[in-house]
């Protein structure tokens, strides 16, 4: 049994897909199994990764998690040990090595510690810029036909989320991967105007970008994040490291297939953006 948490989210939820059509036993964490749209043999439990007594029949009888980000990694992981969980996959992220110093890097660094210092044993995923965060463009897209972002023209190699759970379900289900950190980027990099062209021909749209400051962004996403979170985020969209414009070759290296373009992925959700 494998317990996925974040299984209604973007990798999450794909991770459980990809392990359930592989005919894996896997079970499903969400704070609201009635809300949760999963295959009907999908088990789904209730369960809070910040609360974690609240996990005890969640863990019960898995030999595997799929660990989001919490805050509270290291009370899960002793819970998990507990129950008898033998290995654990912590989705992280590029900013531990980008970033040492930012508050991303720090958080983010915490939670592998925590992980590390688990007793199980561990994999650490740590993936950049999710093609999936265009999914944020659903508003404006839903008004008319152009997107506004900053950084119109920094470039960072966006990665389908498919593949980062394909990454994750080798990890869990193949030896080998224990003590690894993986770090995954999509196959070359993309700029936000090259973005909203991608998804203007997969839709069919006359989409058009139109660049706004830096100032602009952060006063609209300052309405629904923590201002510390919009300067990290502010900050590696338009300064990006040159580790973080790099594509990496991980994703074919540990499941065998090329990493999915941007395209692919807007293909692959076009009915997001329609």
């Amino acid at each position: 049994m494998i317990l996925i948490s974040g299984a209604t989210g973007n990798v999450g939820g794909e991770l459980l897909r990809q392990l359930h059509a592989e005919g894996e036993a896997v079970r499903a964490l969400t704070r609201d199994p009635a809300r949760a749209k999963l295959p009907a043999d999908v088990e789904v439990v209730k369960g809070d990764l910040g609360a974690p007594g609240s996990l005890t029949k969640a863990l019960a009888g898995a030999r595997a998690l799929f660990l989001m980000m919490s805050g509270n990694e290291a009370a899960v992981l002793a819970e998990a040990a507990r129950a008898g969980v033998r290995r654990v996959v912590l989705l992280s992220s590029v900013a531990v090595e980008t970033r040492p110093e930012s508050l991303i890097g720090r958080v983010h660094r915490d939670a592998e510690r925590a992980v590390e210092e688990s007793g199980l044993e561990w994999t650490i995923l740590r993936p950049g810029q999710f093609a999936s965060n265009t999914r944020s463009w659903g508003a404006q897209l839903a008004a008319g036909d152009v997107v506004r972002t900053p950084f119109a023209r920094v470039g960072l190699p966006a990665i389908h989320t498919g593949d980062i759970a394909a990454v994750a379900r080798v990890a869990l289900t193949r030896e080998g991967h224990a003590g690894a950190v993986h770090s995954l980027t999509g196959p070359q990099a993309i700029t936000p105007v090259e973005q909203v062209a991608a998804i203007g021909r997969v839709t069919g749209r006359a989409l058009r970008h139109e660049e706004i400051t830096p100032e602009r962004a952060k006063e609209a996403m300052s309405a629904h994040m923590p201002a510390d979170i919009v300067e990290a985020t502010l900050e590696f969209l338009g300064s990006p490291t040159v580790a973080e414009t790099q594509p990496l070759s991980t994703v074919e290296t540990v499941t065998g297939k090329p990493a999915r373009t941007f395209e692919e992925w807007a293909r692959d959700n076009a009915e997001a953006f329609r």
